[in-house]
């Protein structure tokens, strides 16, 4: 079967996030930095920085978060914020909400770049008739605009034709509703699709579930568990990607 669409996972596949492997202390060190803004912009008591940022990150990246995320399931930003904020007394409408959650992931978007392959890849899959998609697991499923934001702000976001991010759905990475709502998003099968990510765990697995062959970007050369799912191809750049899909006669 011709591959007619690529999914791609966002973070270190198309865009190198360089928080990657430092997400838990970034979340503690932003809120405690945001703690003046908080006050200013929400109502209720006052509280020290090192105090909100140890509740508030335990509600938004804590085991019960984590639990949700393994589930396959999104508890989205904007919620996770809201209830972490009455954790500590504060009250927050949604105007407050949403100036919080853009001032919280600035510091994400000031920290990532593009791969040098990126543009080139995905400038010869457009060329070649593909459909392409991202399909990302949100840093603490924040919202999909911000994301978009990323692509756009490289000048790279005209290449996807769909979108879909755990900070706009009902479901996060594994789970294969995921991946089958970009197939549908961009009117193909699912066996005429292709993901292409770096997680084993999430990328690799919620393609399997879903039906859908896959690549394992590996640009690391890490090695695999045995018990990891196993993907059909693994690429160390994404022009090895579009080699995988010219020889499947897309």
């Amino acid at each position: 079967m011709s591959i007619r669409a690529v999914l791609f996972d966002l973070g270190n596949t198309v865009l190198e996030y360089g928080l990657q492997g430092h997400w838990r202390e970034f979340l503690r060190q932003r809120l405690e930095e945001m703690c003046p803004l908080v006050c200013d912009l929400a109502e209720g008591p006052k509280v020290t920085p090192s105090e909100f940022a140890a509740r508030v990150a335990e509600v938004i990246g804590g085991e019960r978060a984590r639990a949700i995320e393994r589930s396959g399931r999104s508890w989205h930003f904007r919620e996770r914020l809201r209830e972490g904020l009455a954790a500590v007394g504060l009250r927050a409408n949604e105007d407050c909400l949403e100036r919080l959650t853009d001032a919280f992931y600035e510091p994400i978007r000031a920290c990532t770049q593009p791969y040098p392959d990126s543009r080139d890849a995905l400038n010869l899959l457009r060329s070649h008739g593909i459909a392409l998609a991202i399909v990302t697991n949100a840093p603490w499923d924040t919202p999909a605009r911000l994301l978009r934001g990323d692509l756009e702000h490289w000048g790279i976001g005209d290449f996807f034709d769909a979108f879909i991010c755990s900070g706009e759905v009902p479901w996060r990475k594994p789970n294969p509703a995921f991946m089958l709502a970009a197939a549908q998003a961009l009117n193909v099968r699912a066996d005429e699709c292709l993901v292409v990510g770096d997680t084993l765990e999430s990328d690799i697995a919620g393609a399997r579930a879903a039906g859908i062959r896959s690549v394992w970007m590996n640009r690391p050369g890490a090695v695999a568990a045995t018990d990891d799912p196993r993907p059909d191809w693994i690429a160390t750049s994404l022009c090895e990607v579009v080699e995988i899909v010219s020889a499947r006669g897309a």
